[in-house]
């Protein structure tokens, strides 16, 4: 009986994480130079980055649902442009962009100024 158990509840286990995994909408992130991003102006802009010094630009969506962060940081788009600006920045440190592939459209952007 106990052993009943245990398949069940292993059984279980695995069919709920299956779930999980499926219900999380597939995404890629990018890992760019600050000088190879360039962010929106609006909540509801355009938002291009390239991930090589000689790849072309790609430019996706933003939505004002997009998270920006710096430092794990939540902060609004324009709060994290003037945020960018001020930090003086080697022009070769990261951002991370997160895209959503399903919908096309850029989920979080963020920074960590150590690297």
């Amino acid at each position: 009986m106990k052993i009943i158990k245990t398949l069940l509840l292993s059984l279980l286990l695995v069919a709920s994480t299956s779930a999980i995994a499926d219900s999380m909408p597939p995404t890629k992130t990018y890992e760019a130079m600050v000088k190879s991003v360039r962010l929106p102006y609006r909540p509801f802009g355009t938002l291009a980055v390239r991930g090589c010094a000689d790849c072309d630009y790609e430019t996706y969506r933003v939505t004002r649902r997009t998270r920006y962060s710096i430092d794990n940081k939540s902060m609004r788009l324009k709060d994290f442009r003037a945020a960018l600006e001020s930090l003086a920045l080697d022009q070769d440190h990261n951002v991370n962009v997160t895209r959503d592939i399903n919908s096309n459209t850029i989920t979080a952007v963020f920074l960590f100024t150590t690297q």
